[in-house]
């Protein structure tokens, strides 16, 4: 009934917008790096479809190093980072069904 009126529109709106993680700092939640996942129902292929916001680039340590100019981080400076720890979150819900 909506699909063939002037509220169509409202079929294309998102079903849901998950924040999928964000900095702490000092115990209060802030957003120097977060990410969300906007999920959006497909109604011919019956499926949901998601897009990903990303509010800085993930691949990036913080102290923002160049790459081949110093040695590799140690497994609990990535374990620690923001930014790694955002880009495994994406790579894990863009992996869920």
């Amino acid at each position: 009934m909506i699909a063939g009126s002037p509220l169509s529109w409202l079929i294309q709106l998102p079903d849901s917008v998950e924040i999928l993680c964000s900095t702490a700092a000092n115990g209060e939640i802030v957003t120097e790096c977060s990410a969300t996942c906007i999920n959006y129902k497909d109604f011919e292929a019956k499926k949901i479809r998601r897009s990903f916001t990303c509010q800085f680039h993930p691949e990036l340590l913080s102290d923002l190093r160049a790459i081949g100019n110093s040695e590799a981080p140690s497994y609990a400076t990535l374990k620690n980072d923001d930014g790694v720890r955002l880009f495994v979150r994406l790579l894990y819900a863009g992996m869920q069904e």
